[in-house]
C-alpha cells in the first residue's frame, strides 16, 4: 500500500474497532481522558499514521506501558484493510514469542470488538490468522514458501545461530552467517513475490543497537532485513522501552536497519520516527507516575565480627587490585557475587539454545580465577567462610515466620537478579534451606512436641527424607489407614522436568513425594498427601470445590465394578456438582452408596470466611460458566497439595488430630477431622491462600494461562525458591508460578527473564543482587515488575499508595560498596535523560573519582506529594502528523 492507500487514523477510530480497557466493554477514546487506556488508543493511531507516512516508526513508550497491545493493534487493523497481509514478528527469545502468541489471542478475544471474519472468528471469537511459530530462520524461511499463514512469530537469538561449532577454525564465522542470512532473505523475498513482509515488527529493537558489532547477530542482520530497494519488509514497527540503552547512537544503529536515517542526528529520528510515552498508573487518587512509589534501599551487609570472613574478602580485594594493576584492565561491574557454587557442573552452567547471553551473563569474570583459589584453600580447611551478601538478600527475602497468614502472600513474593550464572543456583539453595528451617522445625513440633533434641537432630542431618523416617519411625498411625493400597494403585506422578536440581530443591517439600522404587518410597507425609489426592480415598474430598462452589456437602460415593470394587470418591463428587449445575453428566459407572452423614469440604467450610466481594466473585462465575468455578479447583486443589506451605500447615493439623486417637469408621474420622480443622482456619495459611487465589486467578487466565488448563504444571513447583538462566528449559512453568499465589515465592534469574515477559502479578520487590550492566538494562529489569495492572497498580487503586522496593545488598567496606556507589550515581545521573530517550554515553566501567560517602542520597524514595506535576512525555502523539487521506 501507498502512503494514500495506509490512510491516516484518529484515536476516534481506533476506539470504535479496539478497546483498551479490560474491564470495560463500552469504553470509547476521549481526548480528555489521562488514562493510559486512551494513551494506548492514540499509540495505535500515531504508529499507524508514522508508518503511513514513513517505512518505519519506533514505538519507544516506558517499560510496561502496554507496547504488545498497541502493535497488536496496529497489526489488526492492517489485516482489516488488507486481509491477505503477511506479518513477522521478531523477538528476542522463545519465552518473549510464545508471550506474543498468548497476547495476540487475548487481543482479539478480548480487545477487538469485532467477530469480523477478518481479524476475529465469527464462530468463537477467535483469531482469523493463526500464529505460525518457527525457532529457525530456515523454518521460517519453509513455512513462507509453503504458503501458509499470515502471521509469523520467530526469535532475534535465530540470527546468531545460523552458524554453529561444527566449521573447521580456519572458517569465518561472521562471512558464513552473512552468507547465510542473504540467502534466507533471498528465499523469503522470492516467496513473497519480492514485495517482502507488509509488516515487520521488531520486539526489543535495542538488541540491534550495534550495527558495526562484530557478533553474528549484527553481521547477520545486515543481509536478513535486507537494504534500500531490497527491505525484508515495506514497513517496520520496532518497540523498545530503551531506544537510547548506553548512547544516543543507538537509535541511529536500530533504526538504519529498516530504514534509510541518511545525515539525521538521533534527536531528529527520534522526533520523526518515535513515539515515547511515559507510564502513569491509575489510583485511587489520580494517576501516578514511578517515581511516585518507587523505593531503592541499599542493604549493607557486614562481616559482624567474623575475621575469617574479613580476611578472605581482604585478601580478595588485594589480589583483583594486583591483577587488574598488572593486565591494566580497568573494574566492569559485577564482582563478589559468590564463590560456593564454583563446584556446579557444567550442564547448570551452558546457556540454553534459545537465548541471547549478549555477554551480559557470565559463568567466569575476571575474578573468577582469585575467588576460586581462595574458595579451595578454605576448602583444604574444611570450611568455607561466611558471604554476608548472600545472608543479607536471605534475610530479606525469607519472612521470620513463614505461618504467619497476617502477611499477605503476595509479600513472599521477590524477584532477584544476577550477573554471575552460578549464583542463581546458590541463591535458590540457599533459600530453599532457610524455608527448610522454618518447615522441618513445624513439622517436628508436630510429630513430636515434647521432643526438641529429635528436630536439632534432624536439622543436623540437613532435614533428610532417611532421617525423617529413622526419628519418627515410633510416631503413632491413624487407626484404619490404608496407605499401602494407595501405593498401589496407578498414580500420576508430579511433573518432573529436565531443569530438576535435586541439590537446589527444598528437601521437606521431597517428603511429600513418593518415590518409584526405594527403601524410603514413602514417608509419612507422602501418604498424607496420597490421602487427599487419590480418588479412591475419602479424605480426597477434603481438597474438592464445594457440591454448589459455595457451601454444598456430598452425600454420596461409588464403588467401581470389577474383583476389587474400589471406592471411587473424586469422580462421584464432581458428577454431584454437574447435576447441581444441570450440566451435562459423564457418570461414573458403579453402585452409588450414600454417606451416613452430608460430608463437608474444606472450600465449604472457609466460604463463610471470605470476604464479600471473594463470594461475589464465585457468584459470577457460576453465572457466567460453572466451568471456570470447576477449574479454578483444580488449580487450587494442586497450589495446595504440591506448590505452597498450605500442604505442610495441613499435615501438622493431621499430626495433632491423630494424636486424640479418636475411633469410628473413615467417614466418622474425616468428619472429625473437618471439626478439628475449622476453628484453626480463622488466621490460617490454607484461607490466606484461598482468597488470594481467588482474588488473582480471572488475571493469571487472562495474561498468563488459560483458565481450560488442568494446572498439572504447579505439581513440579514444590519448592519456594526457584532458578531461571539460560540452561533453564521451561521457564514458562516459573513464570506462572510466580505470577500466582503459590511457588516459587523467590525467583532467581540472570538476563534470560529480564526482558519481554510479565512477573508484576504478585510481586512488588526487586533485588539487583548483581549490579546490571547499565541504567537501561537495570531499568529492564525493574519494568517485569511495574507494569500496569499489577500487584503495584492494585495498590494505587486501593489505597491511593503503594510501594515497589529496589533492593541493592552490598558487602560494606569493600570494593563491592565501591562499585554500587558508583552505579548509583551513575544512574540518578541519567535516569530523567533516559525518560526523555536523551540520555548520554554510558559505560560498564566502574568510575571510582567521584564516589563519595553521599551516593545514598542518589537513591529514590516514593515522591509524598502526588500533587507534583507528571513528567511529560517526551515524543507524544500529534494529530497533524498524519497522511492526506483517511483510514
Amino acid at each position: 500500500m501507498s502512503a494514500d492507500d495506509w490512510g491516516a487514523l484518529t484515536p476516534e477510530q481506533v476506539s470504535r474497532w479496539i478497546t483498551f480497557d479490560r474491564d470495560r466493554t463500552d469504553w470509547v477514546y476521549s481526548e480528555s481522558d489521562e488514562s493510559m487506556s486512551a494513551r494506548q488508543a492514540e499509540g495505535v493511531a500515531g504508529l499507524w499514521n508514522k508508518l503511513g507516512l514513513r517505512d518505519a516508526a519506533l514505538l519507544a513508550d516506558e517499560v510496561g506501558t502496554g507496547k504488545t497491545l498497541q502493535a497488536l493493534g496496529v497489526m489488526s487493523l492492517l489485516w482489516k484493510k488488507r486481509p491477505d497481509a503477511k506479518v513477522l514478528v521478531m523477538a528476542p527469545n522463545r519465552d518473549i514469542c510464545k508471550h506474543w502468541e498468548r497476547e495476540f489471542r487475548k487481543f482479539v478475544k478480548s480487545h477487538y470488538r469485532e467477530s469480523d471474519d477478518v481479524v476475529g472468528r465469527m464462530v468463537d471469537g477467535g483469531p482469523v490468522q493463526e500464529p505460525q511459530l518457527c525457532w529457525r530462520l530456515d523454518e521460517l524461511t519453509e513455512v513462507v514458501e509453503s504458503g501458509s499463514g499470515r502471521l509469523f512469530i520467530t526469535t532475534i537469538y535465530s540470527l546468531s545461530t545460523l552458524v554453529r561449532g561444527e566449521d573447521d577454525e580456519s572458517f569465518d564465522k561472521l562471512t558464513g552467517a552473512a552468507d547465510a542470512a542473504k540467502n534466507i532473505h533471498r528465499r523469503l523475498m522470492r516467496a513473497l513475490g519480492e514485495r517482502g513482509f507488509d509488516l515487520l515488527v521488531v520486539d526489543e529493537a535495542h538488541y540491534f543497537r550495534n550495527k558495526e558489532g562484530q557478533s553474528q547477530r549484527a553481521k547477520a542482520a545486515r543481509e536478513f532485513f535486507g537494504t534500500h530497494g531490497d527491505r525484508l519488509s515495506r514497513r517496520a514497527l520496532l518497540m523498545t522501552a530503551t531506544p537510547s540503552h548506553s548512547s544516543m547512537d543507538n537509535i541511529t544503529s536500530i533504526l538504519s536497519y529498516v530504514t534509510d536515517v541518511g545525515i539525521n542526528t538521533p534527536e531528529e529520528l527520534l522526533k520523526k520516527y518515535a513515539l515515547r510515552r511515559l507510564r502513569r498508573m491509575n489510583g485511587r487518587n489520580g494517576t501516578y507516575d514511578k517515581y511516585s512509589y518507587r523505593n531503592e534501599v541499599a542493604i549493607e551487609a557486614d562481616f559482624d565480627q567474623d575475621p575469617s570472613a574479613e580476611v578472605f574478602f581482604a585478601l580478595y580485594q588485594k589480589l583483583l587490585v594486583k591483577q587488574q594493576v598488572t593486565e591494566g584492565k580497568r573494574y566492569l561491574y559485577g564482582y563478589l557475587e559468590g564463590f560456593e557454587s564454583f563446584e556446579v557442573n557444567s550442564q547448570h552452567d551452558e546457556p540454553g539454545l534459545d537465548v541471547d547471553q549478549s555477554g551480559r551473563d557470565f559463568r567466569g569474570a575476571r575474578d573468577t580465577d582469585i575467588l576460586k583459589q581462595l574458595a579451595q584453600m578454605h576448602r583444604s580447611l574444611e570450611k568455607l567462610p561466611a558471604h554476608p551478601k548472600y545472608d543479607a538478600l536471605v534475610s530479606q527475602c525469607v519472612p521470620r515466620d513463614v505461618f504467619d497468614a497476617r502477611l499477605d502472600v503476595h509479600e513472599h513474593k521477590h524477584l532477584v537478579f544476577v550477573r554471575r550464572i552460578p549464583s542463581v543456583r546458590e541463591i535458590a539453595k540457599r533459600i530453599n534451606s532457610a524455608y527448610d528451617f522454618q518447615y522441618g522445625m513445624m513439622i517436628a513440633n508436630a510429630l513430636a512436641p515434647n521432643d526438641p533434641v529429635v528436630a536439632k537432630r534432624w536439622e543436623a542431618d540437613h532435614w533428610s527424607r532417611e532421617s525423617f523416617i529413622r526419628f519418627f519411625r515410633s510416631v503413632p498411625k491413624e487407626a484404619g489407614a490404608d496407605e499401602e493400597s494407595l501405593l498401589g494403585l496407578d498414580d500420576e506422578m508430579p511433573q518432573r522436568h529436565n531443569d530438576s536440581d535435586a541439590d537446589v530443591h527444598s528437601r521437606i517439600a521431597d517428603l511429600f513425594v513418593v518415590k518409584k522404587a526405594g527403601a524410603h518410597r514413602s514417608t509419612d507425609c507422602s501418604n498424607f498427601s496420597l490421602r487427599l489426592r487419590k480418588p479412591e480415598s475419602l479424605f480426597s474430598l477434603l481438597l474438592e470445590p464445594a457440591s454448589d462452589y459455595r457451601k454444598g456437602m456430598y452425600y454420596y460415593h461409588r464403588k467401581l465394578p470389577g474383583e476389587r470394587g474400589r471406592d471411587e470418591y473424586g469422580a462421584a463428587a464432581r458428577d454431584a456438582r454437574h447435576e447441581i449445575a444441570r450440566e451435562r453428566i459423564t457418570r461414573v459407572s458403579g453402585e452409588k452408596f450414600y454417606f451416613a452423614k452430608p460430608l463437608p469440604t474444606l472450600w465449604g467450610a472457609m466460604y463463610d470466611l471470605l470476604a464479600q466481594m471473594d463470594r461475589e466473585r464465585i457468584d459470577s462465575w457460576l453465572a457466567h460458566d460453572s466451568d471456570i468455578a470447576e477449574n479454578f479447583g483444580n488449580y487450587l486443589k494442586n497450589g495446595f497439595l504440591f506448590a505452597s506451605p498450605v500442604i505442610i500447615e495441613l499435615y501438622c493439623w493431621y499430626a495433632e488430630f491423630r494424636r486424640l486417637k479418636l475411633t469410628g469408621d473413615v467417614q466418622q474420622r474425616y468428619l472429625s477431622f473437618v471439626g478439628f480443622i475449622e476453628p484453626r482456619l480463622t488466621g490460617s495459611l490454607v484461607l490466606a491462600y484461598f482468597r488470594a487465589a481467588l482474588e488473582t486467578f480471572e488475571a493469571l487466565c487472562e495474561d498468563i494461562a488459560d483458565w481450560r488448563r488442568d494446572w498439572h504444571v504447579l505439581t513440579g513447583l514444590n519448592s519456594p525458591a526457584f532458578y531461571a538462566s539460560g540452561a533453564v528449559k521451561d521457564r514458562q512453568r516459573l513464570i506462572l508460578g510466580f505470577n500466582s499465589p503459590f511457588y516459587p515465592n523467590v525467583l532467581a534469574t540472570t538476563s534470560v527473564l529480564q526482558e519481554g515477559v510479565n512477573l508484576h502479578l504478585q510481586c512488588r520487590k526487586v533485588h539487583h543482587y548483581g549490579i546490571a550492566w547499565t541504567p537501561g538494562d537495570n531499568e529492564q529489569r525493574v519494568g517485569r515488575v511495574d507494569r500496569l495492572f499489577g500487584k503495584v497498580n492494585a495498590h494505587l487503586e486501593r489505597d491511593g499508595r503503594a510501594e515497589l522496593t529496589i533492593h541493592y545488598p552490598y558487602l560494606g567496606r569493600s570494593f563491592d560498596e565501591e562499585q554500587l556507589a558508583s552505579f548509583i550515581t551513575l544512574k540518578h545521573g541519567v535516569e530523567e535523560r533516559m525518560d526523555a530517550c536523551r540520555q548520554s554515553d554510558v559505560s560498564s566501567e566502574i568510575d571510582l573519582r567521584h564516589v563519595n560517602e553521599t551516593w545514598r542520597s542518589y537513591l529514590r524514595e516514593p515522591r509524598v506529594d502526588t500533587q507534583l506535576p507528571v513528567l511529560l512525555d517526551p515524543f507524544p502523539f500529534k494529530r497533524d502528523e498524519r497522511p492526506f487521506e483517511d483510514y
